[in-house]
């Protein structure tokens, strides 16, 4: 016990300070990388506004210069005129000066090829900016994106000993045309240092320990970096470029190593100058304080942990104290037998002890008040069915004991509710909602009862239940008993049905006066219970019925037998179903076991004919009367009975007209051949072939027609015409020669009969084929 408390105070303080130091530094990572990648967004879309703003002020520069008179005086100058040049390049130097992000500015004078600067002018071909120059001289300048920043070098014209200088050229043209033609153009030329500069104040860590910012246009080209020799170098071959450039996220951080070291980098876009801003920061130059503080927090949790085991160690000590006492006490007072197991612990042993009679008092107790319904019920099923005899001192002893709500000595009402469509009630529910559909109906048929008599219901048969009810002294005649037990009977169906969705047929049995007659009440009940088969569902049965009944003057109808197998026979169902209603007819006022047992005779009475009926259908008729034999035992009503004959009688001429058709298609197919193959004979007629299958012409004329739609003799001369018709179009013979062939006379008759089959004469039609031919052999 000791030793399991002690284990469970330190694992429970070493779960407790596991969690919650790693919950900590989970925090405190995360607020971290959170706060890592919101200064680095912060840089960044400062850049980007920088740079937003400096092209903003080259474009309105720009502009501002295509608005100034003296330049456009040289603008538009056609010829060097030295005023215009001079007021033109002090006014361009006027305006520059005071704008330290501009590096230089050019204007272009196309009628005249000169370029202006600051400080002088020239002819494009001594112009030392060549590549500007060929800029404007081609053909698709004019079409390229207007003031959008061009990312270049150009040649140094002072004595610094750079040979080249980073710049963003602006290009303004004042055009003349549609055509995109234009006579000057300004070239502003914006110091790229200047960008670089501002981004190195923004961030004071760049270009040390790793940490690189840069700008990138959309084709991987640098254009920003705090290393000037990086300028226009394209790096979109590395994979962390590529993943920026392809992204569609306006901003973002991710992790990532480069040069075998984690780096974080984060990126704003500009959808204006389409330029990504890249923040390169080793990841370690942020998160070795992470680090660290995680090493401190670890060495705070194992200070913890060792006070928390000490701490542990004194608690689990204290604790046990008194229940180990305790336990030893109640050890000796036990002795021997109380020793406990050696694997059970003080608590499991005291639980035990404490608890051992405690435990066997509720479950004796348990078991009594769980036996007694189920007890009760076998008693009284196997009193009511006759399964066990007792005296009848044991029976009132067994009424006190199991609190059975009646007096066996009184006299007792019997009565029956049978479950209206079992089989469809078996297949709808299983076996635990039928039980509880089954308690239902017994629970409203006991209270509904108790309103009148004091009752016990017992369910004496899969699919009924067996009331008896105390209904004391006879104070009225037996009839009166019957009105009272009918209403109760009506109400229990209508609840039942009401809130069950069950429907319920009701069987008025017995007085029973001493409880040896209960079995012989209760058979005869269930026995006026089978007339349900007449009345039908949802009856109630009295014994009323019985005086209807007479098995002495009734005879099986033999006629009907014959009438219903001849009309079988002859394929004829309705007659069937009309002899079998006549069948019923006459044995409805039989008793139950006259009726079944005459349905199982008419059953078998079919059977034993079914091969005069169908040929070959004894395989098929046998799967039926297995079907019909399942069924018999759980017919309900006459009117189930009637469906399954009705069936049977449908399923019988299926097999019978299935047979038939099966036979005229033979014969008609024979026919179909005999003309085929003997139309050449001219003696080929309806009576020939009715005579060659050795069936009369009438029958088989008749079958043919109703097959094909035509009459043998139409048929015949169909084919006989087809074959002149082909005869006609791929040969050459003679037409006398062609009708001998094909087994017709020439007559007047057989000219009219062509051109009826075809439209035209029979010379006509030859006259077509052989033009036809004709054409044909020419191609």
């Amino acid at each position: 016990m000791y030793k399991k408390l002690l284990i469970t105070f330190v694992a429970s303080i070493t779960a407790l300070i596991i969690i919650l130091s790693s919950l900590l530094y989970y925090n405190y990572t995360s607020s971290s990388i959170e706060t890592v990648k919101e200064m680095k967004g912060n840089i960044l879309s400062n850049i980007s506004y920088s740079s937003v703003y400096m092209d903003n002020i080259s474009k309105k520069f720009c502009q501002s210069l295509m608005l100034n008179n003296s330049i456009m005086s040289f603008a538009y100058s056609k010829e060097q005129d030295i005023l215009t040049i001079s007021g033109a390049m002090k006014t361009l130097n006027n305006l520059t000066i005071p704008n330290s992000y501009i590096y230089s500015a050019y204007i272009y004078n196309k009628q005249i090829d000169t370029f202006l600067t600051t400080n002088t002018f020239y002819d494009s071909h001594e112009f030392f900016d060549k590549e500007i120059v060929e800029m404007l001289k081609s053909p698709q300048v004019a079409k390229s994106p207007s003031l959008y920043p061009i990312p270049r070098k150009i040649p140094v014209t002072n004595d610094s000993n750079l040979r080249d200088k980073n710049v963003y050229t602006y290009l303004l043209f004042d055009t003349n045309n549609n055509k995109g033609d234009f006579d000057s153009a300004i070239v502003l030329n914006v110091d790229a240092d200047w960008l670089r500069l501002t981004i190195s104040s923004l961030d004071n860590k760049m270009g040390k320990d790793g940490n690189e910012i840069f700008i990138l246009d959309d084709k991987g080209d640098i254009v920003s970096h705090y290393s000037p020799e990086m300028f226009k170098q394209n790096i979109s071959d590395q994979s962390y470029i590529r993943d920026v450039l392809q992204t569609a996220a306006p901003s973002g951080t991710f992790f990532q190593q480069l040069h075998h070291k984690k780096y974080v980098i984060s990126y704003v876009s500009s959808d204006e100058l389409k330029w990504k801003f890249i923040s390169l920061t080793p990841y370690d130059t942020y998160f070795s304080s992470v680090k660290k503080n995680g090493f401190l927090t670890l060495a705070f949790c194992l200070i913890v942990l060792v006070m928390g085991l000490l701490f542990a160690f004194l608690a689990s000590k204290k604790l046990y104290h008194p229940i180990g006492t305790l336990t030893k006490g109640i050890k000796q007072k036990l002795g021997q037998d109380g020793k406990p197991e050696k694997n059970i612990d003080e608590v499991s042993f005291l639980s035990t002890a404490f608890n051992g009679m405690l435990n066997k008092t509720i479950l004796l107790e348990n078991m009594k008040r769980n036996s007694a319904p189920l007890l009760k019920s076998d008693f009284l099923k196997n009193l009511v069915m006759g399964q066990t005899y007792l005296p009848l001192e044991k029976i009132l002893t067994k009424e006190s004991e199991l609190q059975i709500d009646l007096n066996l000595e009184n006299n007792l009402f019997l009565f029956m509710l049978k479950i209206d469509f079992y089989k469809d009630f078996v297949d709808q529910h299983n076996e635990k909602d039928r039980s509880l559909y089954k308690i239902g109906i017994s629970n409203i048929a006991k209270e509904i009862t108790h309103e009148y008599y004091r009752n016990e219901v017992i369910e004496t048969g899969f699919d009924h239940f067996t009331i008896l009810a105390d209904i004391g002294e006879l104070t009225e005649e037996s009839d009166s008993y019957i009105d009272i037990f009918h209403d109760i009977v009506t109400r229990i169906q209508f609840c039942v049905e009401k809130y069950l969705n069950i429907s319920l047929t009701g069987t008025l049995g017995y007085v029973i006066d001493s409880p040896d007659q209960i079995k012989y009440a209760y058979e005869k009940t269930l026995n006026l219970s089978m007339y349900r088969i007449i009345l039908g569902h949802y009856s109630i049965i009295t014994s009323e019925i019985l005086n209807d009944l007479d098995d002495s003057s009734f005879q099986f109808p033999a006629s009907k037998e014959k009438q219903l197998i001849d009309s079988l026979k002859l394929g004829n169902s309705e007659a069937a179903k009309v002899a079998y209603n006549d069948i019923i007819k006459a044995m409805e006022h039989s008793s139950y076991d006259t009726i079944l047992t005459s349905v199982i005779y008419l059953f078998f009475s079919i059977y034993n004919s079914l091969n005069r009926i169908v040929e070959g259908s004894q395989s098929t008729f046998n799967a039926i009367s297995i079907d019909f034999f399942n069924k018999v035992a759980g017919f309900e009503t006459l009117e189930e009975i009637e469906r399954t004959f009705f069936n049977l009688f449908d399923d019988i001429i299926l097999l019978k007209d299935g047979t038939k058709d099966k036979k005229k298609n033979m014969i008609v197919d024979t026919v179909i051949d005999m003309i085929h193959a003997n139309y050449p004979d001219k003696n080929l007629t309806l009576t020939s072939c009715a005579e060659a299958l050795s069936i009369s012409s009438v029958y088989l004329g008749k079958l043919f027609k109703n097959a094909t739609g035509k009459s043998v003799a139409e048929f015949i001369t169909t084919v006989r015409m087809e074959n002149i018709k082909d005869l006609l179009g791929q040969t050459q013979m003679p037409i006398n020669e062609i009708l001998e062939k094909c087994g017709i006379e020439k007559s007047n008759y057989f000219y009219t009969s062509f051109k009826k089959y075809f439209g035209v004469s029979l010379t006509e039609y030859r006259l077509q084929n052989v033009k036809v031919r004709s054409e044909k052999e020419i191609l």
